[in-house]
């Protein structure tokens, strides 16, 4: 083993995983720049995460080689970069690799000059060449030399990329706001898989905010076929390979088509937009099964990712120590020995087999299964001619879990980090409210506080990480956005105003630092930070998109105080969206979102006692019901000034009501469950009269 290089104090997972390579590392910052330029020296750029299976590949291919070691030392500046406490210098050479080579992926591998701007882009690359694939033994040598001898082309080809970059997302005339949202799903429809459900071939990920659009769409226009292609999506999802059926929890994504053979790191924030596609999947269709997926994953985020402070740590590693996924990998004969008698049914169950269900797929080995179900265990259990399918699963559960315990799990990352902490905020507090469950909320109201202490200074500044009691690295727009809408969600469930004010705070200190106040929308950095250009995030990814987030809170913060400059800062958005190519608001099902919901916006007061049996009554049912855009406040106090602005006058009695505003007029109070329910099947307010033939009515 090598002596360690810079990398060994580092508070990152990732980059601690090469402080004892041969290459002689720096992690990003101006020491390794102003070396490069003292030394006349390309930038070699290398990103990815600790959670990635591709990123340990080329380590231990290339990074732990001699000659490849040897060749980066000599000629180049080698940099560490972990994506995720850096999303906003990923986000720049992630677009350069797109542009350059017209694909991305992690680990993504740059050549820069000592300025920053890129030449040569690549993902991930092998030690010796192959035909069609350069390796790094011929690759370095070559942009050595180029470097050396042409290196005017190369400022040249860099300028190039840049100027690219910046005009990428230009057009002359700006479309139709209105349009965005039609073509968009059609858009999707012609893309939809009929036999697997998804919007995408191979690999495919869940893709969360699409989904969330679709509900949205098809519940507004009626759209019941739309409806049936994201319910059969989520139901491929939930019982194909990418979910975890031991500890709950979803795989990144899958490799195949039938969303089977998952790649296997596990993500907090995939865990927390599973858990808020699944709590709306039941609001829609009050199918128990969805409720069942989304507590699983938030019962694995609360064991497997919870920090004692407060925090949820990001994720968990695809790779153990017998390879990728072999943690959740299992032989006929281990079935066999473990379950005796019951081996049978549990093959039929989950598809496995004595040569393998994933067998020799993207590196899979001879016999390797996954528990692969393809549809509802208890229903398949069911037609098997179990007495008591239920009780049965969980025995089979508890028998796989046990002995899966015993293996070494694959490595927890445990940084902790603003914007993703923020979504887990979210699903814990909405699906909390919306199944009634305290414990969801009072997780959701620690993590935020944890969140306050630990990542918020006293001048409005929000850090990016937190490691082992060290924070450290700037928040990007993401950080002060996600945090300032999960406040939002925070101050709905809970009525408690200081969660109203931190959301207002935010984005005030969003809007000073990242708003661009000439084109719309907010940049990911703010204008001191050192990198060659300044981008706006405006695609999801698997979390919503800084600016679809930002629509959506600027849209609520209006709402609610009826504040004009919220409205148009949202505006704003729009136009920006709208002037940009159509395929960046198509990438924004985020944005597409609440474009949906302007139509239905509006908001629904609970006052009264909340000690009132039928207040809590009231309450559960407002968070059952499917109403996207609509605001729910509970008066749980009569000294509220955000109530007094909304009402026009202080909140005059005990009795429990409720108080509806929408479509520019307001209703009569609604004073017991009854009529509520009434209201809510009746009005189309919350289009709670027209669920889908294709899908279950509410159990309610």
């Amino acid at each position: 083993m090598s002596l360690p290089n810079r990398l060994v104090h580092e508070h990152s997972l990732y980059l601690r995983q090469h402080a004892y390579n041969p290459v002689d590392w720096y992690p990003w910052g101006e020491e390794a720049f102003k070396i490069a330029r003292e030394q006349d020296k390309p930038v070699f750029l290398s990103i990815g995460y600790a959670a990635c299976h591709w990123c340990h590949v080329m380590e231990h291919t290339c990074f732990e080689d001699e000659s490849v070691a040897h060749l980066l030392n000599a000629h180049f500046i080698s940099i560490k970069v972990d994506r995720e406490e850096h999303p906003d210098i990923d986000a720049i050479y992630m677009n350069v690799c797109q542009a350059m080579t017209g694909s991305g992926g992690w680990p993504l591998s740059l050549f820069l000059t000592p300025d920053k701007r890129p030449f040569y882009a690549a993902t991930y690359i092998p030690r010796d060449s192959s035909p069609g694939m350069p390796g790094m033994l011929d690759i370095l040598p070559y942009l050595a030399d180029v470097w050396k001898t042409r290196k005017g082309e190369v400022h040249a080809i860099a300028d190039q990329i840049i100027t690219a970059i910046l005009k990428h997302n230009e057009r002359n005339q700006p479309g139709n706001i209105q349009d965005i949202v039609e073509n968009a799903a059609k858009n999707l429809i012609n893309r939809y898989d009929p036999v697997h459900g998804g919007f995408s071939r191979a690999p495919k990920f869940p893709s969360v905010s699409t989904l969330m659009f679709l509900f949205r769409y098809s519940w507004y226009q009626n759209e019941s076929n739309i409806l049936s292609m994201v319910v059969k999506t989520l139901d491929q999802i939930a019982y194909g390979g990418i979910r975890d059926h031991l500890d709950g929890g979803f795989h990144r994504y899958a490799t195949d088509n039938a969303w089977k053979l998952p790649h296997f790191e596990k993500m907090l924030y995939d865990q927390a937009m599973a858990v808020l596609v699944y709590t709306e999947a039941w609001q829609v269709t009050g199918s128990l099964s969805y409720k069942h997926i989304a507590i699983s994953a938030l019962e694995y985020m609360m064991h497997s990712l919870q920090e004692k402070e407060g925090g949820f740590y990001s994720s968990e590693d695809a790779d153990s120590p017998g390879g990728e996924g072999a943690y959740y990998l299992w032989t006929y004969d281990e079935i066999s020995h473990l379950c005796g008698s019951d081996a049978e049914i549990v093959c039929q169950l989950f598809h496995l087999s004595k040569n393998g269900n994933v067998s020799g797929v993207h590196g899979m080995k001879p016999g390797d299964n996954v528990l692969y179900p393809q549809e509802n265990p208890i229903e398949k259990l069911k037609s098997l001619g179990i007495s008591d399918p239920q009780e049965y699963y969980q025995k089979i559960i508890h028998t796989l879990r046990t002995a899966r315990a015993n293996r070494e799990k694959p490595a927890t990352d445990d940084k902790i980090l603003t914007d993703w902490n923020s979504m887990a905020v979210w699903a814990l507090a909405y699906a909390g409210s919306v199944f009634q469950i305290d414990r969801y909320i009072m997780q959701a109201i620690k993590t935020a506080d944890f969140l306050f202490s630990t990542m918020v200074r006293s001048d409005g500044t929000v850090l990016h990480r937190w490691h082992d009691g060290d924070v450290g690295i700037a928040g990007t727009s993401s950080d002060y956005l996600s945090l300032s809408w999960s406040c939002m969600v925070l101050y709905q469930v809970t009525g408690d105003e200081k969660w109203f004010i931190r959301s207002q705070d935010l984005e005030k200190e969003a809007s000073l630092r990242f708003y661009d106040h000439q084109n719309g929308g907010y940049f990911q950095t703010e204008s001191l930070v050192d990198l060659p250009v300044r981008l706006k995030d405006h695609t999801d990814g698997p979390v919503p998109s800084v600016n679809g987030i930002a629509y959506l809170l600027l849209r609520s913060l209006g709402e609610i105080t009826g504040d004009e400059e919220y409205i148009k800062k949202s505006q704003d958005i729009e136009r920006y969206y709208a002037k940009s190519e159509e395929w960046v608001a198509y990438s924004s099902p985020s944005f597409l979102m609440g474009l949906c919901e302007n139509k239905h916006r509006g908001r629904a007061v609970l006052m009264g006692d909340p000690k009132n049996p039928e207040y809590s009554k009231m309450w559960s049912e407002l968070w059952s019901c499917f109403c996207p855009g609509f605001i729910r406040i509970p008066v749980r106090g009569n000294k509220s000034s955000i109530i007094k602005n909304i009402l026009g006058s202080d909140v005059l009695d005990s009795i429990p009501k409720v108080l509806i505003c929408a479509r520019n007029q307001c209703y009569p109070p609604v004073t017991s469950v009854e009529k509520l329910q009434e209201f809510l099947r009746k009005s189309d307010v919350f289009k709670g009269d027209e669920v889908s033939n294709a899908t279950e009515s509410p159990d309610k």
